[in-house]
C-alpha cells in the first residue's frame, strides 16, 4: 500500500500533483492526500497501513510549504509512530537547476531519523512549471523520462542514492 501526499497549496492543479500523476499511473494500491484539504489523522491511517509515503511538494524559500512542515511537526509533536516506512520525494522548483531543492530534501531526511523512517530517495525538478508543458517538451523531455522512472523505482521500493 502507498500513500500520496500532495503538499502543494494549489492541490489538483499544482505540478506537484501532475508530478504524483507519474507515480499514481504504476500503483494499483494507493490513498492520493492533499495536505491542504484533507485531515492530518486521516492521511495518519493511510500511512499506518502503507508501506511507502510519497511527498510531491514545490520549493518555497528552500523549504516545504508551511502546512507540510506543519504536517511534519505534527507527527513529531504527538509521537505518532510511523517507524519503518519508506518515504520517497519529489520537490520542484521554479530554478532551472533541481540542486536548489537540496536543503528541503534536507529537511525530509531529518524528519525520517526523528520519525524513524527510511528516506528511500528523491527526485529534484527544476524548472517545475515547464515540465510536461507541450511547447517545451523537447527541453524537458529528460525530466519525464527520470520522473517515469523515478515511479518505477517507487513502485519496487527500490532505495535511490
Amino acid at each position: 500500500m502507498f500513500t500520496l501526499i500532495n503538499g502543494s497549496p494549489r492541490n489538483n492543479r499544482s505540478n506537484s500533483k501532475y508530478f504524483l500523476s507519474f507515480i499514481e499511473q504504476k500503483l494499483d494500491n494507493y490513498n492520493l492526500f492533499y495536505i491542504n484539504k484533507d485531515k492530518f489523522c486521516t492521511i495518519l491511517d493511510s500511512i499506518s497501513i502503507s508501506d511507502v509515503i510519497v511527498f510531491s511538494f514545490p520549493l518555497y524559500v528552500d523549504s516545504e510549504p508551511s502546512s507540510l512542515l506543519s504536517f511534519m511537526d505534527y507527527v513529531i509533536d504527538n509521537n505518532i509512530d510511523i517507524s519503518n516506512k519508506k518515504v520517497y520525494i519529489v520537490v520542484n522548483c521554479g530554478f532551472l537547476e533541481g540542486e536548489q531543492n537540496i536543503t528541503a530534501i534536507e529537511i525530509i531526511k531529518r524528519w525520517c531519523y526523528k520519525t524513524n523512517t527510511i528516506y528511500s530517495g528523491s527526485i529534484l525538478i527544476g524548472a517545475g512549471e515547464i515540465v510536461g508543458k507541450k511547447k517545451y517538451q523537447l527541453i524537458t523531455k529528460k525530466a519525464l523520462k527520470e520522473l517515469n522512472i523515478f515511479a518505477e523505482n517507487v513502485l519496487n521500493q527500490k532505495k535511490l542514492d
